[in-house]
């Protein structure tokens, strides 16, 4: 599995992170969170970058002796706890389309991002327009929810809902993408 990881395999990624692990994954992320308002879907996403960052180098520290459920297990609750406690603490405002060091690179050159190029292809497909519409202006133009909700007409707490629903069906889209 490791090594399948390291090679950058689809399958492997989507087992480890969306299908085999989630249940352990979500329990990690519900204990380390402790309630915080933070989104199970944005805390693996921003988990799987921050494991395949540098060519997996976390990865590639984990030690055969032991089972990888328990490394994944201690990884994972680690990174959820201070990632959660840093948007939180910081009051950061940085859409998500900024929050690796290899999209800020790409930003600093003036260059778009390969993953950038994704998402716009991806939320492209997106049906309805209005779940495509709603998802740029919150993680990509990073716009107030407050502001979004009110040019959508729905309250705040039902515009949560349709990027929650909307982030779904995205990676629902991405793996059926792989899968065809």
């Amino acid at each position: 599995m490791v090594a399948q990881l390291i090679r950058n395999d689809e399958s492997a990624i989507h087992f480890v992170f969306y299908d085999h692990y989630t249940k352990l994954l979500r329990w990690n992320a519900e204990k380390a969170t402790k309630g915080r308002p933070v989104e199970f879907v944005d805390l693996i996403q921003e988990l799987y970058l921050y494991m395949s960052k540098d060519n997996w180098a976390k990865l590639k520290k984990y030690d055969p002796s032991m089972p990888f459920v328990n490394w994944f297990s201690v990884v994972s609750y680690r990174f959820f706890k201070d990632f959660s406690r840093s948007m939180i603490d910081s009051s950061s405002t940085m859409p998500i389309s900024n929050m690796s060091d290899h999209s800020i690179a790409m930003a600093s050159t003036g260059k778009v991002s390969p993953i950038m190029m994704d998402i716009k292809s991806a939320l492209s497909r997106l049906k309805p327009p209005r779940d495509k519409e709603i998802l740029e202006a919150l993680l990509i133009r990073d716009e107030e929810p407050e502001s979004v909700a009110e040019k959508f007409s729905v309250t705040v707490e039902n515009l949560y809902n349709i990027k929650r629903r909307a982030l779904a069906k995205l990676i629902k889209n991405h793996l059926s993408d792989y899968q065809s």
